[in-house]
């Protein structure tokens, strides 16, 4: 079995990996002494803005999304290419737009959607968040409380979900909720387009995370969902939410793999210029093993 990239695959992660070196690495210091200070581990806007404006230069924006509305329509083996690279920095940046609801969003929209939402996602105009996680369903997605209820052409959306990345300035959050509490993981669950300043959506507390990065807790309480913005249709939440839970997983292992072979290129280079007891490290056994 031939496990080599093709051609043009590999071309894209060299690019990427350019990147990263050119602009991504330089920044890890400034983020590294802001997590130290306790300020967060992120870059200021105006550094997402200078980066934004390069990634998108360099072709790299929308790499998996459709050709029609601006993408590269990528598979996901180009993909994991594209995230290993990404893992190499400790400098958080994700070329736009987030992958996972990108797959959930494609996989789902109709027409109205598609230019609303996924057209101005795939541009970079829009951020999005998703609220899955509940205080009482984490790993367990199918426990879910959250509810979704009709009233007229309109859905109301009462409860919780917490663990919510980027919920304090997302421009839309796809919100999970139970519409057939007797069905639910089986016909029972849909997601719903909420805008951000929707009455009733309501961030009550930023969650600190190791790394000084933040999650958020979000309530729902009589939020009023227009009818159009179901997303896919009613009780098919499920499926596509899985969907964007198994691309998620997929690109952290890539992630993982490009932070561990950043680490081990650190070691190598650092190893044989570390001289103790008249000896460099590179020379003692035990780091040998550590290496290999």
């Amino acid at each position: 079995m031939d496990f080599e990239l093709p051609e043009e695959h590999r071309m894209l992660k060299e690019l990427v990996r350019r990147f990263v070196q050119d602009e991504l690495i330089p920044l890890e210091a400034g983020v590294l002494e802001r997590e130290a200070k306790g300020q967060g581990l992120g870059i200021g806007p105006a550094e997402v803005a200078r980066i934004d404006k390069i990634s998108k230069e360099l072709g790299l924006w929308g790499l998996d999304a459709p050709t029609d509305i601006g993408g590269s329509d990528l598979p996901a083996l180009a993909m994991i290419g594209v995230n290993e690279e990404l893992g190499k920095t400790v400098t958080p940046y994700t070329l736009p737009p987030d992958s996972p609801n990108l797959r959930m969003l494609m996989a789902t929209v109709n027409e109205r959607q598609r230019e609303a939402y996924l057209a101005p996602y795939v541009r970079g105009e829009t951020v999005s968040a998703i609220g899955i996680s509940e205080p009482g369903a984490g790993a367990d997605p199918a426990g879910m409380i959250t509810r979704a209820e009709r009233d007229g052409d309109d859905w109301v959306l009462n409860g919780r979900k917490i663990w919510i990345s980027r919920a304090d300035h997302a421009d839309f959050t796809i919100v999970m909720a139970v519409t057939n509490k007797e069905k639910r993981a089986r016909g029972g669950i849909s997601a719903f387009l909420v805008d951000k300043g929707t009455k009733g959506f309501n961030v009550l507390r930023r969650i600190p995370m190791i790394g000084g990065a933040a999650t958020y807790e979000i309530a729902l309480e009589d939020c009023r969902v227009e009818g159009w913005k179901l997303l896919g249709k009613e009780g098919n939440g499920f499926g596509p939410m899985q969907l964007r839970l198994g691309t998620r997983r997929l690109e952290m292992a890539a992630w993982s793999i490009g932070m561990a072979q950043r680490a081990l290129d650190m070691i190598c280079a650092f190893a044989p210029t570390r001289v103790t007891f008249g000896q460099p490290l590179s020379d003692r056994q035990a780091i040998q093993w550590w290496v290999a």
